[in-house]
């Protein structure tokens, strides 16, 4: 049988776990449709149910199964596929942005907390934007 080497294996949960939550979102987006779009439902989907899965996935999942390829190419990895999930270029570079730094965060102080609410901040801000 052949073995996978660390890196590869690495890079294989990560890519695995992304596409897993894309996929769910997908589905849950199917789900949650009937549901009120404004108001406190539109509240909680932004700014406390997204952050809080996508941080779990991204920063958690993802970059810590990511970890063996390197800290900075996993936090670059998670980055590119949190970008990928957010619609318009425009969107995919600032959300690029903001996966590096939610990335390092992550990394720095080893708890997925802070970028949950940094995440529910930044997501509060565009939604009050409109």
């Amino acid at each position: 049988m052949h073995k996978l080497n660390p890196r590869t294996a690495a890079l294989l949960s990560a890519f695995g776990w992304a596409v897993g939550y894309l996929l769910a979102g997908k589905a849950l987006a199917v789900l949650l449709l009937p549901m009120p779009s404004g108001g406190a439902a539109r509240f909680c989907r932004v700014c406390l149910l997204a952050p809080l899965a996508e941080e779990g996935v991204f920063r958690g999942a993802v970059q810590r199964r990511a970890q063996p390829l390197g800290r900075g190419q996993a936090i670059l990895l998670q980055a590119v596929l949190f970008a990928l999930q957010h619609g318009s270029i425009a969107a995919m570079v600032y959300a690029l942005v903001c996966g590096l730094g939610l990335g390092w965060l992550a990394d720095r102080t080893g708890h997925l907390w802070p970028g949950v609410l940094l995440h529910s901040a930044n997501n509060l801000l565009v939604l009050a934007m409109g």
